[in-house]
């Protein structure tokens, strides 16, 4: 197995491989019996749970449930890695001076000789084991349903990382970066002052501009419709996001070829919108799911990315990326039937998100998630400042997108693929266990009115109430419809 030599990190530091994160022993150097497969190492340099100075075993501490403050974050630097039988060792050498983890090519060539000749000794002596920090056990279980994913898609951590697959807490997206340029340009053209930081013109060097930034794939959630879209068409593609998903499939897909149009009646098939169009009739339009399978894979990555670098590096700029991509997916209804493969997928990742979140603040997943009768306890509900921190928005954001996706789901009788559409609806009645756990009910089969008893020491009595978060998904109130006689 690969062991991960970390060299010369402050004492005590803040210290993650995968879901387990800990504190450093003095005699720390790494972590060794890594399993083959792909692993985030990250790092802090400031750590809120300082070791006992007088302890020099070398051990590590678990930080589950230890934290007086356990939503405090410092700003941390990560980086993906692939272990192989082929990489016995992987190095990496902290640098005070820039603040960050040198690769192997980074380090002096007499720092590397001195390590290689105490191989051994630091192997025995100085490495924490990998399987000793995934306590509980569901910690690798939930990883490598996220590993899995990313190692499907490699070429997608490159696109998005660059070459040496790192991330910092503060990285941000390429748009963004090139937002803020132009507003510096903008407000120093204006004012005719001297810019007093950022770049007075665009690097002429393209990798010099990507090697800071995330290339995530930009989704532009308030224009989802065709280019040359007209009427009727922009409605349906603006309440079906289909068509937008099945493009970003069709440009994630390296191979993908464009079928010359069918024309009609003498029309142009890219503007054919007449009063009548529905999103089944327009799904023909959308490119087949056989030829986008690359791009399908490639975005999931993106969405395992997204997620891994929000919760465990607090990095704003992927938690946006992690919100465009589930609310661009659950609110392509059209879509399932053309690419249900996918969306099967997407189900059970979201389950195995779903579960990490609860590994992550120390909350233990049930075991018997397959058990039918237990609907009543399902543990502890998260708290709702580490949701807030997960989706940028609290519980009801994501619980109205499943819910709506699971309308969508069950007006879904026929697909193109029935066996993956079996799968699908199989991988939902999962991810509703799952959710159970926090509380979450996606089946729109929830009291909303009806009478509590108060207890004794409150009074006594009985009170009415009345749920009405979700008043517009019942179509009661100010939302019911209206019969209007002409």
């Amino acid at each position: 197995m690969t062991s991960l030599i970390l060299l010369d990190l402050p004492h005590p530091s803040f210290c993650a491989i995968d879901l387990a994160s800990f504190t450093t022993a003095p005699r720390f150097r790494g972590i060794k019996n890594i399993p083959p497969g792909i692993h985030f190492c990250y790092f802090s340099p400031t750590s809120d749970h300082p070791a006992d100075p007088s302890n020099t075993e070398s051990r590590i501490i678990d930080l589950d449930g230890q934290s007086s403050n356990p939503s405090s974050l410092h700003f941390r630097t990560g980086f993906f890695f692939a272990a192989s039988p082929s990489k016995p060792y992987i190095i990496r050498k902290w640098c005070s001076k820039t603040e960050t983890l040198l690769s192997e090519s980074d380090i002096p060539d007499i720092d590397l000789d001195n390590i290689k000749k105490n191989l051994t000794g630091i192997h025995h002596e100085h490495l924490s084991p990998y399987e000793k920090l995934q306590v509980p056990e569901e910690k690798l279980l939930a990883w490598n349903l996220l590993s899995s994913v990313l190692n499907q898609s490699q070429a997608t951590l490159t696109r998005i990382l660059g070459p040496s697959w790192s991330c910092e807490s503060t990285r941000e997206t390429t748009w963004e970066s090139e937002e803020l340029d132009e507003a510096i340009r903008s407000k120093t053209e204006a004012t005719g002052s001297r810019p007093i930081f950022g770049p007075e013109k665009p690097s002429d060097d393209k990798s010099e501009q990507a090697k800071d930034v995330l290339d995530y794939t930009r989704i532009d959630l308030k224009r989802t419709w065709p280019p040359n879209a007209m009427g009727r068409e922009r409605t349906v593609w603006a309440r079906d996001r289909s068509w937008v998903i099945t493009d970003i499939f069709r440009r994630l897909s390296p191979e993908y070829h464009v079928k010359p149009p069918q024309l009609g009646n003498g029309g142009n098939a890219e503007s054919r919108a007449t009063a009548n169009s529905t999103a089944e009739s327009l799904a023909g339009d959308l490119p087949p799911s056989e030829s986008t399978m690359d791009g399908q894979a490639a975005l999931l990555a993106e969405f395992v990315l997204s997620f891994v670098l929000t919760v465990l590096l607090a990095n704003y700029s992927s938690t946006v990326q992690f919100k465009h991509l589930l609310e661009v997916s659950l609110t392509a209804g059209e879509a399932i039937k053309s690419h249900t493969r996918y969306f099967a997928r997407l189900t059970g990742v979201i389950g195995g998100v779903l579960k990490a979140v609860k590994l992550v603040i120390g909350d233990n997943v049930d075991a018997d998630d397959d058990d039918d009768d237990g609907e009543e306890t399902y543990g502890v509900p998260i708290e709702e400042a580490v949701l807030e921190e997960f989706v940028s928005g609290g519980d009801a954001w994501l619980i109205k997108l499943l819910r709506g996706f699971s309308r969508e789901l069950r007006d879904v009788d026929e697909a193109q693929d029935m066996k993956a559409l079996a799968k699908l609806k199989k991988e939902f009645t999962k991810l509703q266990r799952v959710c159970k756990q926090f509380g979450w009910y996606l089946d729109d089969q929830y009291v909303r009115k009806g009478m509590i008893d108060l207890p004794a020491e409150e009074g006594g009595g009985k009170l009415e109430v009345e749920l009405e978060d979700m008043e517009g998904e019942d179509e009661r109130g100010e939302f019911a419809p209206v019969i209007v006689e002409l």
